[in-house]
């Protein structure tokens, strides 16, 4: 049936075909848009997978990079527009399918856009990022405090710098590596972008961490090299004030007993004993620097303790000794001050008494001083005693300077002693008439003496060949002090002054006798040699003759020719030896000793001719005999031959013969 023109159906259709004829109209421009784009994005897929292949980026030709970001945007818009004008105009499915297809086309383009935008040495940045980091991290194990030592923690310190300078060098470029690869994961510029914003994000920590750490192991090694030289010069100091103070200590305590300068000493100990005080605070230092350093080294503390511990020890070993070396300078100090105070306190006495004394023998005796005087003197040798006790125990045990120095006083303390002990004990009391009479009587004895003496002159006598020939001298010398004691107390003038004559008598004798010794002693001294020898052999001559009067003595009667003959022979030969010993003599008699010699060669001489003469009768009565046995043997044999046969006619025929025979 035929639609009639006009008709509402009639329109209907009429405005339908319109549509079918205006979708067609679109369809097909929409078809040729399609391919125009898709075309489009298989050229620039095209050329953006050639970038990527050759590495090249955005940034590297961003005018392409601008036009290619351009035409993606336009193509986007296009296929919007499409895409919303197609469901406007509810366009054949066939338009959608070719608008998704061409969409992905677009997307898949985007992507490698992306990629393009992605810088290409992005990935060799991380890697270089990541093994830079790595490289710190394998060495910030090293940066651990395990010393004390300086040059030790300076090198770490060293390392510590180079690994922070290189996390500084390192930090803009970890910081864009970290950005764009942020930005790669926003915009999806990878194909993994988990694994890429995991390992940015491990990046960024190991950074930080490894950042934190240089940090703080160079806050932590500054502080130490900083605590540490500290520690090191205090320690330096104290080490050397102890090495120096022991090293004089030693020196100074090597004498044997005490030091001969004893203040000098004390002072040096004093000041070493203040320098201690003046160093503890050093010490106390050293400690709380020990502390602080403990802090920062944490589990290596031990390395502090072993050198404070090593200092604490010489510390103490130290200023032990010097307390104890000033202990006993004091000590001795304190006994030398009371044995001064002692000796003075004795001296002091003996100033006093030496003066009373003096005026004692000044002024006469005085009894009543002088009881007084000895009742002090018991009672100041028990001081003494003390002060010998304190002084020995002292030069016993504290070596050889305190014996030079304490040795010496005591010695002339004794000394002084002894003569005021003495002057105090003889006492000058008024001499009795019993003393004078005695001090009269033995000087009369010794000028008797003495006189006879001089009488002998310069001739020599045996005691002027001794040795000890002045013996009486310690006797006469006694007598002079005896004498001058006592004119000093003597009771009157007159007794003195006899006293004083007699003494200065009995002295110019004794002094004219020296003389006369001294010539003699002169004399002996130049025939010594003959006078021993003289005497030597006159001695051995009287024994021989001792000897042999005995043996004259015991000869039997008739006496043995043979025994008298041997008797004989010696007389023969100490005959010469008399004539020596004479001839000695004589030397002996010219050299000054003939008073001395002429006695005894005249008791030799006797001596000879008395035992000579008690041998004679015996020898010529054995040389009788021996004459008599000789003429009775000259007739026996004389009578033989005359009456002898054999004999008489060889006689008969010599006449001459037998007259000689017979005469």
């Amino acid at each position: 049936m035929r639609e009639i023109p006009g008709s509402p159906t009639f329109k209907r259709a009429a405005v339908r075909r319109k549509e079918l004829g205006q979708s067609v109209q679109w369809a097909q421009e929409y078809d040729k848009m399609l391919r125009q784009i898709q075309e489009s994005l298989a050229s620039t897929d095209r050329h953006l997978t050639a970038y990527l292949s050759d590495h090249i980026d955005a940034q590297q030709i961003p005018q392409e990079a601008q036009k290619i970001q351009t035409e993606l945007n336009r193509h986007e818009m296009a296929l919007a527009d499409m895409r919303k004008k197609n469901q406007d105009k509810d366009h054949s499915q066939k338009v959608e399918g070719q608008i998704d297809l061409t969409q992905k086309m677009l997307a898949d383009v985007w992507t490698k856009f992306r990629l393009f935008q992605k810088p290409a040495n992005f990935d060799s940045h991380l890697a270089e990022c990541e093994r830079v980091l790595a490289g710190v991290k394998s060495q910030v194990g090293l940066l651990d405090i395990r010393s004390v030592e300086q040059d030790v923690v300076q090198s770490q310190l060293d390392q510590c710098m180079k690994l922070y300078k290189i996390l500084s060098e390192a930090k803009g470029e970890v910081e864009m590596v970290i950005k764009t690869g942020r930005q790669i994961v926003q915009r999806q510029q990878t194909q993994q972008p988990k694994e890429l914003d995991d390992r940015v994000t491990a990046l960024k920590l190991l950074y930080n961490q490894l950042g934190s750490q240089v940090t703080e192991s160079k806050l932590e090694l500054e502080k130490s090299l900083k605590l540490s030289r500290k520690l090191r010069k205090e320690l330096n100091g104290l080490t050397e004030w102890l090495a120096t103070t022991d090293a004089e200590l030693t020196r100074r305590s090597a004498v044997e007993g005490m030091p001969r300068d004893l203040e000098a000493e004390v002072t040096w100990a004093q000041s070493v004993h203040s320098d201690i005080e003046k160093h503890q605070p050093q010490l106390q230092a050293v400690v709380d620097l020990a502390e602080a350093l403990k802090a920062v080294l944490k589990g290596h503390g031990g390395l502090v303790d072993d050198k404070v511990s090593l200092l604490h020890c010489n510390w103490i070993a130290v200023t032990s000794r010097a307390e104890e070396w000033l202990n006993l300078l004091l000590d001795y100090q304190q006994q030398m001050q009371k044995l001064d105070g002692e000796i003075k306190e004795v001296n002091e006495w003996i100033d006093g008494a030496e003066r009373k004394m003096d005026d004692i023998d000044n002024q006469g005796p005085n009894d009543a001083v002088l009881k007084v005087l000895r009742a002090e003197l018991e009672m100041t040798k028990e001081k003494m005693e003390e002060v010998r006790d304190l002084a020995q125990e002292l030069m016993s045990t504290r070596g050889e300077n305190c014996q030079a120095q304490v040795g010496p006083r005591i010695e002339q303390l004794n000394e002084r002693f002894e003569i005021i002990s003495q002057r105090i004990t003889s006492g000058l009391t008024a001499a009795s008439a019993r003393e004078l009479e005695q001090y009269h009587s033995e000087v009369r004895v010794w000028l008797e003496m003495l006189e006879e003496e001089a009488k002998q002159g310069e001739n020599l006598k045996e005691e002027d060949f001794q040795e000890d020939k002045n013996c009486e001298e310690g006797a006469v010398q006694d007598l002079l002090l005896k004498g001058e004691n006592l004119q000093k107390r003597a009771p009157d003038r007159d007794k003195r002054e006899q006293i004083r004559l007699k003494h200065n008598q009995l002295n110019s004798k004794y002094n004219a006798v020296k003389d006369l010794r001294i010539l003699r002693n002169r004399k002996a001294l130049a025939i010594a040699p003959q006078w021993y020898q003289y005497r030597r052999k006159s001695h051995d001559l009287m024994a021989w003759l001792d000897d042999i009067q005995r043996s004259v003595d015991q000869l039997p009667d008739p006496p043995e020719r043979e025994r008298v003959k041997e008797i004989g022979s010696e007389f023969d030969k100490k005959k010469e030896e008399l004539k020596e010993v004479q001839g000695l003599a004589n030397q002996l008699s010219q050299g000054g000793a003939g008073n001395l010699v002429e006695p005894r060669q005249l008791q030799l001489n006797t001596r000879w001719v008395e035992v000579e003469g008690k041998f004679i009768p015996f020898k010529r009565r054995c040389e009788y005999l021996t004459e008599l046995q000789a003429l009775l043997r000259s007739v026996s044999e004389t009578d033989f031959k005359l009456n002898s046969p054999e004999y008489w006619p060889a006689a008969y025929y010599n006449l001459p013969q037998q007259e000689h025979c017979l005469k």
